[in-house]
């Protein structure tokens, strides 16, 4: 069975305070662990937090949690929800998605 972390993520105080955002995606994340047969072994959040910059507490962490063997891979509803930058996405690859990590979506 593989191990995932989950990240979700809303831009704007507005949508982290009335929440619905936030459990949608914790929804849909927990219901493809659920179809997938994955552990999900957390969901990291950033609630409220632009994803213009990789410097992220709850990315940091979800990441941090891959590196320290606690899961193989990362589960993100759509990937806007991890980065718009197409170099960020890069920079995600290159570390940790290329060769040493899964990310599913």
């Amino acid at each position: 069975m593989v191990k995932a972390v989950g990240y979700i993520r809303v831009s704007t105080e507005e949508q982290a305070n009335s929440g619905v955002s936030l459990d949608a995606q914790k929804a849909k994340l927990e219901a493809y662990a659920a179809l997938y047969d994955i552990e999900l072994v957390g969901i990291e959040v950033d609630a409220g937090v632009s994803a213009k910059t990789l410097d992220r507490p709850g990315l940091q962490t979800a990441l941090t949690k891959l590196e320290a063997g606690e899961a193989q891979a990362l589960i993100v509803v759509k990937l806007d929800r991890l980065t718009r930058r197409v170099a960020d996405l890069d920079t995600l690859i290159e570390r940790y998605f290329g060769s040493r990590f899964t990310l599913m979506s």
